[in-house]
């Protein structure tokens, strides 16, 4: 799934996830992650951990040795993502379980949304479906999901996507982690 390079993204900023406040943007209650700007919410188990956009692109800037953000900075348009819900309290360089919240606006509305979610998948070398991209509703509005693997840094990764579109808005969630792990954490995954 794309969303800017989701595993090259979540996989190489090293982030302690806690240290950050959350921008208004962001709504943090709980178990439940909100963005009224975007109109997204969701769920997590207990024991796993949000990690915002805003709080990502934070570090970055000061990490850059940049100041506050403008007051009119969109972190979920910088970074192509809202929130990932990950297992681990920090990202790294290994492969975690998470799932991605990611949002990317596209030159126009697609015509075929299989097609057009499959065309937004992304950051693995060497991608292959496990299963063919198939066709769903989600909540009335067509959707697409997706199964499939490949490799981020040399470490064979499979991958379960939901993705549709709000006019020319795509909304992606992207569950990944180890081939190996990957069958342990699918209800979760579909559970979020």
């Amino acid at each position: 799934c794309r969303p800017r390079s989701l595993g090259a993204l979540a996989l190489l900023l090293m982030v302690a996830v806690a240290t950050v406040p959350v921008l208004a943007q962001d709504r943090i209650e709980g178990d439940r992650y909100q963005n009224p700007r975007y109109g997204i919410q969701i769920e997590k188990p207990p024991r796993w951990h949000f990690i915002t956009a805003s709080t990502v692109m934070d570090i970055a800037r000061k990490a850059a040795g940049l100041g506050a953000p403008p007051a009119d900075a969109d972190p979920v348009k910088a970074a192509g993502f809202a929130v990932i819900v990950s297992k681990s309290p920090t990202l790294g360089r290994e492969v975690t379980p998470q799932v991605i919240l990611a949002i990317q606006d596209l030159p126009r509305p697609p015509g075929d949304v299989v097609e057009a979610c499959e065309r937004l998948r992304s950051g693995m070398n060497d991608p292959e479906n496990v299963m063919p991209t198939r066709p769903v509703r989600l909540e009335g509005r067509p959707a697409a999901r997706l199964d499939f693997k490949g490799y981020v840094d040399g470490a064979l990764v499979r991958a379960t996507a939901l993705c549709t579109f709000q006019d020319r808005r795509a909304f992606v969630v992207a569950g990944q982690a180890l081939a190996a792990e990957f069958d342990g954490e699918a209800g979760t995954f579909d559970t979020i």
